[in-house]
């Protein structure tokens, strides 16, 4: 599906019809296509709106600069656009971040906010890391970072066990338009929501993996200290993707929180 919101033309697929909606926002580098688990589970019992995020999947990858103020921007657009009126949002890796904006700035749209593997802020190392991986991708293009972003975005379970979602992961990633991704990536550098996160009065789950290695426990103590009434949940078996790595243990966590919502 299609829709035009924000000056840019959005991919989107919405699964089931009654329920709750739920928002669901991919990571750097993924796209709507990564939800595909966890929307068969949820379509049951929820309506499900998944966007491919501005530069990303099937949506428009205008040149210049992404910030996350206008990927939530974009996110609120959208969702009017697309007839949401209110949602559960939930967001993965920097969408975590988008997804806290979006919640910060739209108050009345976001009646419940799940990050996932998310962070306020990117520390020093972590500046350095992105804005590293932005340069290798505008020089040898995806393949020159597709393995190291692998290795660090899922978890060692999934690595020894789970070779199809490696491929799935790898494929996704290898698929991205790299000046749309190296763009995306020094976004992420520029991250930064912890005044956000006061501001934050709707039931917050955040959910990580085990195995999280991008953002590991301190950062999600971080996100919680920043919204103290949030609830932590971590997924076994997973690494930063667990709705990826572990889809029914993400989905089982995701439906015992709208249930109390």
């Amino acid at each position: 599906m299609k829709t035009d919101a924000n000056g840019i033309r959005f991919n989107y697929e919405v699964a089931g019809e009654a329920g709750p909606t739920v928002l669901l926002v991919h990571g750097l580098g993924g796209s709507l296509r990564q939800w595909g688990a966890v929307a068969s589970l949820l379509s049951p019992v929820c309506r499900v709106v998944m966007p491919d995020l501005r530069g990303h999947g099937r949506s428009d990858k205008p040149a210049g600069s992404y910030s996350i103020k206008l990927w939530a921007d974009d996110l609120a657009a959208f969702c009017k656009a697309a007839g949401v009126e209110r949602c559960v949002a939930v967001g993965a890796s920097v969408a975590a971040a988008i997804v806290i904006q979006l919640a910060a700035d739209h108050p009345t749209l976001v009646q419940g906010l799940v990050p996932v593997g998310g962070f306020p802020a990117l520390a020093a190392a972590g500046k350095e890391r992105m804005t590293q991986r932005a340069a290798a991708v505008d020089e040898k293009g995806m393949e020159g970072v597709v393995d190291g972003v692998l290795a660090a975005a899922l978890g060692a379970s999934t690595h020894a066990s789970n070779p199809g979602v490696v491929a799935l992961a790898k494929a996704g990633l290898l698929e991205n338009d790299p000046k749309a991704y190296a763009a995306a990536t020094r976004a992420v550098v520029g991250t930064d929501v912890k005044e956000a996160l006061g501001k934050i009065k709707c039931p917050t789950l955040i959910v990580f993996g085990v195995e999280e290695k991008v953002a590991p426990l301190g950062a999600q103590t971080a996100l919680k200290k920043g919204i103290p009434h949030a609830t932590l949940r971590a997924i076994p078996g997973a690494g930063h993707l667990p709705f990826l790595e572990q889809p029914g243990a993400f989905t089982g966590a995701l439906l015992e929180f709208l249930a109390a919502i």
